[in-house]
């Protein structure tokens, strides 16, 4: 949550000077925006608001207790105090901005390269001078949403999907000293006709992936996507085709509390100005234009700028923690009524938010994956059959996936399940292994829709090695490297 008197810095991951090198006293000067090269960020734990009942890293046999209970109400609860410690603001400034927890976090990308130059201890005490990159996602791409309903000088119409990739400091210390992102680290784990796997991550490792859209200042408003819940029957269900929107207010003009109606893409003046909220109900950043220009990079052909200026504008974030051996898995995502939010989330698991959770933070609506169904399974030995699933998904990054995406993964508990709004955080990322025979370029990444997954089948992992549920760790390393 950003606090209203403080001034909006920039989404400054992007930023020229190296990442990890002291900078000049030099100036670059975007609009209202100042950034000095010299800035230096710490990466901070996740705070402790002193929520009754909180803590972390929690027990693993109580997690484990409240698994064999089918207790949601204590796995929400404990979700909603993590994603209250990832928001809660710190005393690390870029641009005259009071960043949030999550943001001082090194990206994936950052260790990868600080592993690959063989620095053991890179992740381990070190400040930056940038938030981290953000990028397309690779799974899909983003249309360029269709102009309906309002004028067209007033409205930007031409938000566009980015994610990033952070550890916190427990997590990025352990990745670099075990060099966890170096091929030749990884062949080490190889067992022939067996599985291998890397070391656990610490039970105080946490990993996010923070997804935003991309809008523009200049104008009044930005038309963003804004989950309909799934659909009936089940399908790719991707933002593009929601036909329901939310016009964020760059000037936050809007009054208090006031009840948001989303709207479709050929809605009147009257339903827009119902669904319009403002700028400040999202978490968000100003893009200054070294970041600009690294985002159009990625675009080129698209027939999409970024302009320094515009914003960034959080829509969701995946959150893991390894507070128990296949990691409690929660999903962040922005609601238009956050009281009520739609499935996978519930005005259940909303009436359970801590009073410390303020502002754009609250605006959020969680669910969750601590297990693969019901009731939960051993880590290997378990089965699909008798059991019920248990759905958790991100509707930004997720509800768009077909069957395709599912083919080489066979579903044991239900055939029928196909698609990404049938999935499971914890299933899917179950399967993140390295292939030794296969060049990087030509590793499978298999994705499964909800079902239990064996940590032991030899069908999945035979001749390949478990990267302890980190996809990021395969989709960062560098072939090229051999320390």
């Amino acid at each position: 949550m950003k606090n209203k008197n403080l001034k909006w810095g920039i989404m400054s991951a992007l930023f020229v000077c190296p990442l990890f090198q002291s900078c000049d006293k030099t100036k670059e000067t975007t609009k209202d925006v100042v950034v000095t090269k010299e800035t230096k960020i710490k990466p901070v734990p996740l705070a402790n608001l002193g929520i009754p009942g909180f803590q972390f890293p929690e027990d693993s046999v109580k997690i484990y207790e409240w698994l064999s209970k089918k207790d949601t109400t204590s796995i929400t609860q404990h979700a909603w105090g993590i994603w209250a410690g990832l928001t809660a603001n710190t005393s690390e400034v870029y641009a005259g901005d009071s960043l949030l927890v999550y943001e001082t976090w090194l990206g994936a990308g950052d260790l990868a390269s600080l592993s690959q130059d063989g620095k053991k201890e890179g992740g381990c005490d070190v400040t930056k001078t940038t938030r981290q990159s953000l990028v397309r996602p690779s799974q899909f791409a983003h249309a360029h949403l269709a102009m309906l309903g309002a004028r067209q000088d007033l409205i930007d119409d031409s938000a566009t999907l980015f994610v990033s990739t952070s550890y916190d400091p427990n997590a990025a210390c352990f990745a670099t000293q075990n060099l966890i992102f170096n091929q030749s680290v990884l062949n080490t784990y190889g067992v022939k006709n067996g599985i291998g796997k890397t070391p656990p991550f610490p039970n105080n490792a946490i990993t996010t992936k923070p997804t935003y859209f991309i809008g523009k200042q200049s104008d009044a408003l930005i038309r963003i996507p804004s989950w309909p819940g799934p659909p009936n029957p089940a399908k790719p269900y991707d933002s593009d085709v929601w036909n329901t929107y939310v016009y964020a207010d760059v000037n936050n003009s809007q009054p208090a509390g006031k009840q948001i109606v989303p709207c479709t893409g050929k809605a009147t003046p009257e339903q827009i100005k119902a669904a319009t909220c403002n700028l400040s109900d999202f978490i968000y950043y100003k893009i200054d234009s070294a970041a600009a220009q690294y985002i159009n990079k990625q675009q080129q052909g698209s027939g999409e700028t970024v302009n320094a200026g515009d914003l960034a504008v959080l829509v969701c974030m995946h959150v893991a923690t390894k507070e128990i051996s296949n990691w409690t898995w929660q999903t962040f995502f922005w609601s238009a009524n956050a009281d009520a939010p739609f499935s996978p989330s519930s005005a259940f698991a909303a009436s359970l938010r801590p009073k410390q959770l303020q502002g754009a933070a609250a605006h959020y609506a969680v669910s969750t994956a601590y297990a693969m169904v019901w009731p939960n399974q051993p880590i290997t030995g378990g089965t699909n059959k008798n059991v019920t699933p248990i759905i958790g998904y991100n509707p930004y990054l997720e509800a768009g996936f077909g069957p395709s995406t599912f083919a080489g993964v066979p579903n044991q508990m239900n055939p029928k399940f196909k698609f990404g709004v049938e999935t499971n955080c914890m299933s899917c990322h179950a399967l993140a292994a390295y292939d030794p025979s296969k060049t990087i370029a030509n590793q499978p990444f298999p994705y499964s829709a909800d079902q239990y997954i064996d940590m032991s089948d030899k069908k999945l992992f035979n001749n390949k090695v478990q990267l302890d549920f980190a996809w990021s760790i395969l989709a960062n390393v560098d072939s090229t490297k051999t320390k």
